[in-house]
């Protein structure tokens, strides 16, 4: 009978580390973007705001429009030795809000978003990804 216990206690400990440690595998990414009216660059995230995933379970890439009337929203894988590769893109407007899309994240590189605004009025927002 104590042998069964201590099965039964051993069993139940590591299905209780299982759990915990799942949410771990996950990751989740967000960044703020603004970009001023009567401006006619783009928000990049490649200087300041890179990803790692540490899972290659699906990822959505999603962006949120809060101010403005449209943006194009890309999301770039980068390359070490070759040119960054755009991995998905989408348009977002104001009477939309917001936009996503599903990709495979690779945990051997990086990722970053770009939003271009379609015109020369201010946009804010909020890019992220997750899996």
């Amino acid at each position: 009978m104590l042998k069964h216990k201590r099965i039964a206690s051993c069993v139940l400990v590591l299905a209780l580390a299982f759990v915990l440690c799942i949410p771990a595998f996950a990751s989740s990414f967000s960044a703020d973007f603004s970009v001023r009216t009567g401006s006619s660059s783009s928000w990049s995230g490649k200087d300041t705001d890179l990803w790692k995933f540490t899972s290659t379970d699906e990822a959505t890439f999603k962006t949120t429009l809060t101010y403005g009337t449209s943006v194009t929203s890309t999301l770039w894988m980068v390359k070490v030795w070759a040119p960054d590769q755009s991995i998905t893109s989408y348009s977002v407007t104001k009477s939309d809000g917001s936009n996503s899309n599903t990709f495979v994240p690779q945990t051997s590189n990086s990722y970053y978003a770009v939003v271009q605004p379609a015109d020369s009025y201010g946009v804010n927002g909020t890019v992220s990804a997750y899996n």
